[in-house]
C-alpha cells in the first residue's frame, strides 16, 4: 500500500493477524459492533484520539503489557507505537472515525500527541521494571498496574485515581511497609573491619536492598 511502512511489526503480516484473532477470541467482535454514536457518549478528554481502557481492558480483556511493552523490562512502561495500535485496527473497528484518526498518524508516520497523566520529576527514578517483578510476600507475583494507578481498566478517560501519585509521602507509604524495607537494621558487616552491610537476607534466600534509601529512588 502506496506510503505504509512495508512491515508493521518484526514478523511481518503475522503479528496483526495473531492480534486481530486475539480481538476476535476475547471479544474483538463487540468492537465491530460499535458506532460513532457510541463513541461519542464516551467522556471527552485531553488526548487527541478518543482511547478507552475500559472498551480495551475490561471488555476485551486485553492485557496491560500487550500495549505498554517495555513495563517488564525497562524502567518506563512505554507508551503504545502506533503500529502497536494498528496491529489490530488495520482490521478491527475501522467504521469508526476515531480509527481514522489513528490510521491518519500512521500514514504520515507520526507518534500520536498522547497527553501524559501519570508523572513523576524528572529527579525521580522510577523502574518499572523493578516492581512489575517484584517478589515478596505482599506481592507474589509483582505490583499490579492498579496498586499505583488505580483501577485504570475501568476508565474511559485516564486520570490519578490519587491526587498524590507521584509524591515522596505516597511512594514511602508503601516503601515503609513492604518486607524488606526494614530489614537491614540487623544486616551484619560485608567482611572483617568493614563499614559496608550486607543487605538481610529474604525468607527464600534473595538479598533484598534497603528500600527507604534516598538513592532508592534519587540517583
Amino acid at each position: 500500500m502506496t506510503g505504509q511502512p512495508k512491515r508493521l511489526f518484526p514478523g511481518g503480516i503475522l503479528i496483526p493477524l495473531l492480534a486481530a484473532a486475539m480481538f476476535a477470541l476475547s471479544g474483538g467482535a463487540a468492537l465491530a459492533q460499535l458506532t460513532d454514536q457510541d463513541v461519542a457518549e464516551i467522556p471527552a478528554g485531553p488526548q487527541p484520539i478518543k482511547f478507552s481502557h475500559k472498551i480495551h481492558a475490561t471488555d476485551i480483556q486485553i492485557p496491560c503489557e500487550y500495549c505498554h511493552i517495555y513495563a517488564r523490562r525497562s524502567l518506563v512502561s512505554g507508551v503504545p507505537p502506533v503500529q502497536i495500535c494498528m496491529g489490530c485496527h488495520q482490521l478491527v473497528g475501522t467504521q469508526l472515525a476515531e480509527v481514522q484518526k489513528l490510521k491518519e498518524y500512521w500514514d504520515k508516520k507520526e507518534p500520536i500527541p498522547w497527553v501524559k497523566i501519570h508523572d513523576v520529576p524528572d529527579f525521580v527514578r522510577y523502574p518499572h521494571f523493578r516492581h512489575v517483578r517484584a517478589r515478596n510476600e505482599i506481592f507474589p507475583n509483582g505490583v499490579p498496574c492498579q496498586t499505583c494507578h488505580g483501577p485504570i481498566e475501568t476508565m474511559h478517560v485516564v486520570e490519578k485515581f490519587n491526587p498524590d501519585f507521584g509524591l515522596m509521602g505516597w511512594c514511602m507509604e508503601c516503601h515503609l511497609t513492604i518486607p524488606g524495607a526494614q530489614e537491614r537494621k540487623a544486616a551484619t558487616p560485608a567482611g572483617p573491619g568493614s563499614t559496608s552491610l550486607k543487605n538481610a537476607m529474604s525468607p527464600i534466600g534473595h538479598h533484598r536492598p534497603n528500600l527507604t534509601d534516598c538513592l532508592t529512588c534519587h540517583k
